[in-house]
């Protein structure tokens, strides 16, 4: 007959990940495997001597949201991974996804908690270049569409202006104006086209979400953006909170869904006008507000502005087009991470659109202490 028992250990201690048993009712971890030397540079034997300093290292920003974790875990309820930080002495975070199962008591034993940590730090790295990348790629394809499509309009413009006011032109020179007019407008469409399909492909996508600090994740593409529009001449400024701000989110798409709506107003706001863009917290939710003082929105269209292929639609100052597909998608991905979007708009004062998205667990209103102390594993 098979020693199961045997079998288990062996197999975990052949794993190349941090595993260990704890004994609920008695506080202690009453197993771990030898990958727990090797990752987190301690002594099997004296695990449960170690824990203190080993869970002194979580991450300020993770204890609240491990030790509301945990407090579950051990009754058994919300046994889902979670991620979590370990500062190391050079001040780098070791991330690791953990793991848990409820085993009910046992005859030797009270309840137990068994659970494996999953070194994820490589696959943090990659997931955050790969996100400054995305997020990077999209503000220069915004802050080009508005610079080019300028260029093109004003040529588009000037060929039209010169077709008309010259009657005694030349067929063949009517032709090559009417010919510059044409490419213009066509070009002006093909930028435009090239940014909605962007976006509607990051919308196709399934959703990778994680908590993440909202300050953190926008402030590289707010400052990309900031530094394009400068380039331009236009005015666009940023505030975001001092503390971290953390919420659950897919950063690839809820960056897009900012960025979109910085070029939304943009394309609204005249040269000399300005755009801003607020981070902040509330009690229980975080809080994007991009505000205008450009052209603002007729009354009638305002019921209208969310709608797929809405009716109010329109093209923007320097001739911008649209499908009427950007806010609808906004919408849609903002509802995906049980968040809400609105928008204030006065004719020809500005508009003010907020995104606001619930707060991570773990990090809204202070936790109750019994929880903190739930990290302590006592």
């Amino acid at each position: 007959m098979l020693d199961f028992a045997a079998l288990f250990l062996a197999q975990a201690n052949a794993s190349a990940q941090v595993q260990f048993v704890y004994d609920i009712a008695a506080g202690r971890v009453i197993f771990v495997n030898h990958a727990y030397e090797q990752v987190l540079l301690g002594t099997d034997a004296s695990v449960n001597a170690e824990l203190p300093a080993l869970l002194a290292r979580v991450h300020p920003d993770d204890r609240g949201y491990l030790a509301e974790h945990w407090a579950r875990w051990v009754r058994g309820e919300q046994l889902g991974e979670i991620n979590v930080r370990l500062q190391r002495g050079d001040e780098s975070a070791q991330w690791f996804a953990a793991i848990p199962y409820y085993h009910p008591a046992a005859a030797a034993t009270g309840p137990l908690l068994v659970c494996t940590l999953h070194d994820i730090s490589a696959a943090k790295h990659h997931q955050a270049n790969s996100d400054l990348f995305n997020s990077r790629k999209n503000v220069a394809l915004e802050v080009l569409s508005h610079d080019a499509s300028g260029a093109f309009v004003m040529v588009e413009q000037l060929a039209q202006y010169l077709r008309e006011e010259l009657p005694e032109a030349g067929q063949s020179q009517v032709q090559l104006l009417q010919m510059l007019e044409n490419t213009s407008r066509e070009s002006v469409k093909m930028i435009r086209d090239l940014i909605n399909t962007e976006f509607a492909a990051a919308v196709t996508t399934n959703l990778k979400i994680d908590r993440v600090d909202l300050g953190a994740v926008l402030r590289d593409p707010l400052e990309q953006l900031r530094l394009g529009h400068e380039l331009l001449g236009h005015h666009f400024a940023y505030t975001l909170p001092a503390a971290a701000v953390y919420v659950n989110l897919d950063v690839n798409k809820f960056t897009q869904v900012v960025i979109n709506l910085v070029s939304n107003a943009m394309k609204f706001t005249p040269h000399e006008g300005h755009v801003r863009v607020a981070v902040v917290r509330l009690a229980d939710r975080a809080r994007v507000e991009v505000s205008d003082d450009g052209i603002g929105i007729p009354a009638a269209m305002l019921p209208h502005v969310f709608e797929r292929f809405t009716r109010a639609r329109r093209p923007g100052l320097r001739g911008e087009e649209t499908i009427g597909l950007g806010l609808s998608l906004c919408k849609t991905i903002v509802e995906w991470h049980e968040g809400a979007v609105s928008v204030t708009s006065t004719e020809g004062e500005g508009s003010v659109f907020t995104v606001e998205v619930p707060l991570a667990e773990g990090f809204g209103s202070r936790l109750p202490d019994q929880l903190v102390e739930a990290v302590t594993f006592h």
